[in-house]
């Protein structure tokens, strides 16, 4: 993963000097003409430095300078599944001059009992995905889905999965897993997605459930296998590895990130920052970076991801109370 990163920020740098130039031209004039926005503005990023998340904020924000015309300060601020990130966003005051990417977790820590509620937001746009992937240690005797679901059903609570943390966006499907297949499984916490997967890879558990290029290293290398995509069509890398669905159960599951302002941010604010992530997220060397970090640039405007958000709410939420009364 370090590497893929390292090499993600080489290709970012080499299109930088580009774009800082025509940053530094739009920036006198936005300062000459007023209105918003008239000085910095401040993108959080939830996560610790170093990780993907990080990564596409530093991806976006000179591409966001580039439009917007003022500069975009990076800062990271991490904890709490993300809630130190989104606690501090809602109560900044709502002028578009304070943003933070945010996670699925968006969705899911209300239903872990945090103050933190999708209508606390203003979307901007969401700028990435990264589908899931079932995978077991490379000696698993686990061929298929079918072969893990159908010894889980013969040793109810005996198969284990390594988990990021209960209402994580790789933990969820676990639960969303045991439901649809009607098994039973222990979960192993870690804290978060790379010790989980080590762990997998280690055969410290007897599976991993996390995104397609958070596992790649280890796949890579050797010390996992993919067993099923959660995706809705065969992973096009990946083309020999079934889908959950092909397999019995119809279980998709995909990371996210994507740019929010505190509730009440005007209208015209947000509309010209999702027209300015849209450009962003078309943008060549945005699309190479995160496509080389083994994720798939996307993107959705404000109202779209509004609606997307709503219904990430009512998918995880179940499998969440699951999770929280029948994972062991």
């Amino acid at each position: 993963m370090k590497k893929t990163i390292l090499r993600s920020a080489a290709l970012l740098a080499a299109g930088l000097l580009t774009v800082t130039g025509c940053a530094a031209n739009s920036k006198a004039d936005a300062a000459a003409g007023g209105g918003y926005p008239s000085k910095d503005v401040r993108l959080i990023v939830p996560w610790a430095a170093g990780g993907s998340g990080d990564l596409t904020a530093r991806t976006l924000a000179p591409l966001l300078e580039k439009d917007l015309g003022v500069n975009v300060i990076v800062e990271n601020k991490p904890g709490a599944n993300g809630s130190v990130a989104y606690n501090w966003l809602a109560e900044q005051k709502p002028d578009g001059y304070n943003l933070s990417l945010m996670g699925v977790e968006v969705a899911t820590l209300q239903f872990m009992d945090y103050d933190i509620k999708p209508e606390n937001y203003a979307p901007i746009g969401q700028g990435l995905a990264g589908p899931g992937a079932i995978a077991v240690p490379i000696d698993s005797p686990y061929k298929t889905l079918e072969d893990l679901v159908s010894d889980a059903k013969a040793k109810p609570g005996k198969l284990t999965f390594s988990s990021p943390g209960i209402g994580s966006v790789w933990d969820s499907p676990a639960a969303g897993l045991q439901q649809l297949a009607d098994i039973k499984l222990t979960s192993v916490p870690f804290d978060g997605s790379a010790p989980a997967i080590a762990a997998a890879a280690a055969g410290k558990v007897d599976f991993s459930i996390d995104a397609i290029g958070s596992q790649k290293i280890q796949v890579d290398g050797g010390h996992l296998r993919y067993l099923a995509m959660l995706t809705d069509e065969r992973d096009p890398n990946n083309p020999d590895v079934p889908t959950a669905q092909e397999s019995g159960v119809d279980l998709q599951n995909a990371s996210w990130v994507g740019v929010m302002a505190p509730k009440g941010t005007p209208e015209d604010v947000v509309t010209k920052l999702s027209a300015a992530m849209e450009k962003a997220t078309e943008d060549a060397g945005y699309q190479q970076v995160i496509t080389s970090s083994n994720l798939v640039p996307t993107f959705k405007n404000s109202t779209d991801m509004a609606t997307f958000i709503q219904a990430e709410a009512k998918r995880y939420g179940p499998w969440i109370e699951f999770a929280k009364n029948n994972t062991k």
